[in-house]
C-alpha cells in the first residue's frame, strides 16, 4: 500500500544547532500515527516542517495524491525553492520555482491537504464558534471581490456549502448548541474540539495534531480518543499526532515514530514499542539499554 504521507532524510538546522537529523518514516492512509520522544526529541520540529512552518534544511516530505495519480507532491516545493542556474534553460521548472517562490508558504501546503491544531490553542477568541469554522474555509468560498459584491449565485452557493460543512463538525464535535457562542468564552475542553473542528472544515488528508490532550482532564481524554479513532474509522482520515500521554496513544495509534535528540530511534507497532530497549532508556527513563 502507497503510504499518505513519506518523509525521508529530514534535517533541520538552526544556525549551528541540529535540530532533526535523517528523520524518516512514513504514514499509511486512513491511519493513526504517533510521535513520541521526551521533551527536546524534535516532535513539534518534525510537525512544523511537515505543516510548513518551517523550511526544513534538507529531505523530502512528500504527500502522495490518490486523486489524480500523478505520484507525490512535494509540500517543500510548495514553501518555494531557491533558484539554480540550470532553471534557466528548462523553463517549466524556472516557472515553476517562480511561482513558488513568490506565492508560495504554509497555506499551499494546507490547500495540499494538510491541517493542524497546536499545542497552544489558537483560536479567534472574539469570533462565534461558527465564525471560526466560517474563516477556516476563505481559500474555499473566495470566488473573486467582484462575485462578493454582487453576491452572485455561485458566491451564495460556496458560502451555503461552508454553512453546511460547518454545521456537520460542529455536530459531530457536539458543539452545536454552542455555534453563537464567542469561542473564546468555551471551557478548555469545547475550545480542543473546536480547534480540531476549525481544521477539518479545510478538507484535509492529513490531520496533524500537536498534543490534543494537553490540559484534559481523564473523561475528556477519554472522549477525545473516540472522536480521532471516528475520524479514522468513519471518514477514512489520516492522523498524524504528538501526545505525551501514553495511555491514550496506546489506545489509538496504529503505528509510533520514536525521536530522540532530533533522531528516529525506534518505530513500529504500540507492543512492540513498548518493548523496545533503546524506547525504554530514552523515553521511559530506565537508563541505557
Amino acid at each position: 500500500m502507497t503510504p499518505l504521507l513519506t518523509v525521508h532524510d529530514l534535517t533541520m538546522r538552526f544556525g549551528g544547532v541540529t535540530a532533526l537529523q535523517a528523520v524518516a518514516f512514513t504514514v499509511q492512509q486512513a491511519s493513526i500515527t504517533a510521535l513520541i520522544g521526551p521533551n527536546g526529541a524534535g516532535k513539534t520540529t518534525v510537525f512544523n516542517c511537515v505543516t510548513g512552518f518551517y523550511k526544513a534544511t534538507t529531505g523530502t516530505i512528500c504527500l502522495h495524491d490518490p486523486q489524480t495519480g500523478t505520484g507525490d507532491i512535494d509540500l517543500l516545493e510548495m514553501l518555494g525553492e531557491s533558484f539554480r542556474l540550470s532553471d534557466f534553460w528548462r523553463p517549466r521548472t524556472l516557472s515553476r520555482r517562480l511561482f513558488f517562490k513568490l506565492f508560495g508558504g504554509p497555506h499551499r501546503v494546507n490547500r495540499a491537504g494538510v491541517a493542524r491544531t497546536f499545542q497552544n490553542i489558537r483560536l479567534f477568541d472574539e469570533l462565534t464558534v461558527m465564525e471560526n469554522l466560517l474563516v477556516a474555509q476563505q481559500a474555499q468560498v473566495h470566488g473573486g471581490l467582484l462575485a462578493g459584491l454582487l453576491q452572485t449565485a455561485h458566491f451564495r452557493r460556496k458560502e451555503q456549502e461552508a454553512v453546511v460543512r460547518a454545521t456537520e463538525w460542529l455536530r459531530f464535535f457536539d458543539l452545536l448548541g454552542e455555534a453563537n457562542r464567542l469561542a473564546g468564552t468555551l471551557p478548555y475542553g469545547y475550545q480542543r474540539r473546536l480547534e480540531m473542528a476549525r481544521a477539518l472544515c479545510t478538507r484535509p488528508r492529513l490531520l496533524c495534531l500537536d498534543e490534543p490532550a494537553a490540559g484534559l482532564n481523564p473523561n475528556e481524554t477519554q472522549a477525545l480518543s473516540q472522536l480521532i479513532l471516528a475520524l479514522r474509522d468513519r471518514f477514512g482520515l489520516t492522523v498524524l499526532l504528538i501526545e505525551h500521554d501514553m495511555g491514550l496513544v496506546m489506545d489509538i495509534s496504529d503505528h509510533l515514530v520514536v525521536l530522540d535528540h532530533g533522531e528516529v530511534i525506534a518505530q513500529g507497532k504500540p507492543a512492540a514499542i513498548q518493548q523496545d530497549a533503546r524506547v525504554l532508556a530514552a523515553y521511559l527513563g530506565t537508563g541505557e539499554p
